[in-house]
């Protein structure tokens, strides 16, 4: 006879199923099993059958009678050829059911996961996976499966379950120590993405997916590994799996199967270490270690630069991956090596900073970049686009290394050290950095690529073409040049704008200013280069917000829904359950009352992408909430907010643009409209006797500028480095 436990509850003699009762008293043989030759007190089986609240008055009753039914059956049972028949017996203070262990599948699992486990530790590789196997075998599916499925949830189903994947892990250091990595990497893939926590299994598929050549794919597996303890937990992998890492990208010669190394070896501690005399990681120029993140720039300014404890966030950033590749590393010598490497890191670190990212990882010859940590601007995807441009053609000769980058946008959970110059961001994790290493796997040497996301931001200001046969990656080829026109000098105006954002900055006064050209004057060019001026001054930075789209196709103003969109970091497709995730995170910073914060989220929701529209007559209350939000969001940080083509814009927008400087109380706060001449046509009085309020109005130069013969051009990497604001 034997009783089944890994898998539905199944009771067989001579071969053949034994009927069982109700739940009941399936569910009291199973409790019991997993304690056989145990006494198990009455009320704890009461407990198991139900839950607390939920036992009748007649669950004592109902016991006993599953009980008598259970001896009922074990007595019509056929004696087993070998040991004592079962025996469901009393005791004090409740039931004790006698089985031989080799009777239940459990036990005898368990059996053979010891011996197997003593052979491993022994060095006998083929007999540990001989007897692990076996074990497993007996699995059916999942530990009684018909009670779990029928709502028991015991703490020792799951402790089983564990039992069983640590068996599996062992048995895949078995056959990984026997060669058989080519053979493992399937169930190895699927216990992985069952269990994303689990980093042994993660460093077992990592070594096999090594030793088959995949070592791309085995990195990839450390950063989703990463990403999910992040996430989940909020912790970094353990030293085993990170030494693990560091073996891949230095090619350990102990990785491979010829060396005999033992895999991992199980013990108390997850992924220890490979051998504790290990040669430490070769060092760069500065005496860093290879592959070792930049160290943070320390706070200045002294109580006032007191770093305070990370927080986690998620936020909308642009990323930038590079590897930067070196033909002639294999012969160098070990010190070229480190010295080579650690200059091409100086000049990523130095490119990227230039436009505005931040160098968060540096490992071996790949480097992660970002942009938008610090806070996201409008122009962080072509920043990043930028940035990458300009590094392949630093690195693009015949003798020197070559790059090859992938520029990806999205959502990224970055962990951040706020302090008193700004916040410190430590590390990233997300699907966006997972997508981009994926990525650069497939590019080619110096080539940049983009994801379907980075191009829609970028529009209209990066050359790009389809990456091969890839669905919605793009390789983007250069940049928009901005042909010099009748609005190129704009230095003048260009001052006017500067002077009124450090008005409103310095004594926090609002301010409306409207730019009229006619089409082609450099109304855009002119928005351009008052972005740039701000990015090139950090200590007077302003957060920049663009709106391009005066309405929609129902004649709605979108405007100010571009703008929100825009402030809480929203991204196209974004479900309608993360838009107001967003705007609550977004909101939840503002220096209001939670009365306020409230209402402001219930009047603005509407305006958001994925929500429904609000009817017309509701628009002018919307309005004047979304005005009095920018006013409490500029008592954070100074705000510049850009408004495209406001000729276009219905009267609702335009009574509210001509209130909103009076109406904004005391905030850094300056919008900037841009409007064609038929704005006056439409408004004669236009901001005509408001306090707050400005007109530029450009026009033509009275004659185009002269075309010399010989033109003096700025090199290719300074055309490329100026950053991009508006």
């Amino acid at each position: 006879m034997q009783f089944g436990l890994l898998g539905p509850l199944e009771v067989t003699a001579d071969g053949e199923p034994v009927a069982l009762g109700g739940t009941k008293q399936r569910a009291t043989l199973g409790y019991l099993l997993l304690r056989t030759n145990r006494v198990v007190a009455a009320s704890e089986l009461v407990q198991a059958l139900w839950d607390s609240d939920d036992a009748p008055v007649t669950a004592r009753k109902i016991l006993h009678n599953a009980v008598w039914g259970l001896r009922s059956m074990l007595a019509s049972l056929p004696e087993p050829p070998t040991g004592s028949p079962p025996a469901l017996v009393t005791r004090t203070p409740g039931y004790v059911l006698r089985v031989e262990p080799d009777h239940v599948d459990l036990s005898i699992f368990q059996r053979r996961v010891s011996e197997g486990r003593a052979a491993l530790a022994a060095d006998a590789p083929e007999t540990a996976a001989r007897l692990l196997r076996e074990g497993l075998e007996l699995w059916r599916g999942p530990v009684l499966a018909d009670l779990a499925e029928s709502g028991f949830s015991w703490p020792e189903i799951e402790a089983t379950r564990r039992t069983r994947l640590d068996a599996l892990e062992d048995f895949f250091d078995a056959e990984l120590a026997c060669g058989r990595h080519h053979s493992v990497i399937g169930d190895l893939t699927t216990l992985v993405d069952t269990e994303p926590l689990r980093e042994r299994a993660c460093g077992q598929l990592m070594i096999a997916l090594y030793r088959c050549g995949r070592q791309a794919d085995a990195l990839n597996v450390y950063d989703r590994a990463r990403s999910a303890l992040v996430e989940n937990l909020g912790l970094e992998p353990g030293r085993g799996l990170r030494m693990l890492q560091r073996s891949i990208l230095t090619h350990d010669a102990a990785l491979s199967q010829e060396m005999g190394w033992p895999v991992i070896r199980r013990s108390s501690v997850t992924l220890a270490p490979p051998a504790p005399e290990a040669p430490r990681p070769p060092a760069d120029h500065t005496g860093r270690p290879l592959g070792a993140a930049r160290p943070p720039a320390a706070p200045t300014g002294g109580q006032n630069g007191t770093v305070g404890t990370t927080v986690t966030q998620r936020i909308a950033v642009s990323a930038v991956l590079m590897n930067v590749c070196h033909d002639d590393l294999d012969e160098a010598h070990p010190g070229e090596i480190g010295t080579t490497v650690g200059s091409a890191e100086d000049v990523v670190g130095q490119i990227v900073e230039r436009f505005g990212g931040t160098v968060m990882a540096s490992i071996g010859s790949v480097s992660l970049a970002l942009f938008g940590a610090h806070g996201p601007r409008h122009d962080d995807p072509e920043r990043a686009v930028r940035a990458a441009l300009t590094l392949r053609n630093r690195f693009t000769s015949d003798q020197g290394p070559s790059l090859r980058a992938v520029v990806t946008t999205g959502q990224a959970l970055v962990r951040l050290r706020p302090g008193a110059q700004g916040v410190a961001p430590l590390s990233a994790v997300g699907s966006v950095l997972d997508d981009g290493r994926t990525l650069l796997a497939r590019v080619p040497d110096g080539e940049v690529w983009m994801s379907g996301a980075t191009r829609r931001a970028t529009g209209t200001s990066v050359v790009s073409r389809p990456a091969g046969d890839l669905p919605d990656t793009w390789q983007a080829v250069d940049l928009v040049r901005q042909e010099a026109g009748p609005g190129a000098d704009r230095a003048y105006e260009l001052g006017v704008l500067n002077g009124l954002l450090d008005w409103a900055r310095n004594r926090s006064v609002p301010h409306l200013v409207t730019v009229l050209g006619a089409p082609g004057v450099g109304k855009t060019h002119l928005l351009r280069e008052f972005g740039q001026s701000i990015a090139r001054q950090p200590e007077t930075a302003a957060r920049i917000l663009v709106a391009r789209e005066p309405t929609g196709p129902d004649g709605t103003p979108t405007m100010p829904g571009q703008i929100l969109a825009e402030y809480c970091g929203l991204l196209p497709g974004d479900p309608a359950r993360v838009v107001r995730e967003k705007l609550t995170s977004a909101l939840w910073r503002l220096p209001v009352t939670e009365e306020c914060r409230t209402r402001l989220r219930r009047t603005l929701l509407p305006l958001l992408p994925g929500t429904v529209a609000p009817p017309p007559d509701r628009m002018p209350e919307i309005l004047a909430t979304w005005s009095e939000f920018l006013a409490f969001a500029s008592a954070l940080e100074p705000l510049v907010v850009v408004l495209d083509d406001v000729h276009r814009s219905d009267d609702a927008l335009l009574d509210r643009l001509e209130q909103l400087a009076d109406g904004a109380g005391t905030a850094p706060l300056i919008v900037v409209a841009t409007a064609r001449p038929e704005l006056l046509e439409r408004r004669p009085g236009w901001g005509g006797g408001r306090r707050r309020v400005s007109t530029l109005t450009l026009l033509p130069p009275a004659s185009p500028p002269p075309a010399p013969a010989a033109v003096a051009v700025a090199t290719r990497e300074e055309a490329l480095a100026s950053p991009v604001g508006v």
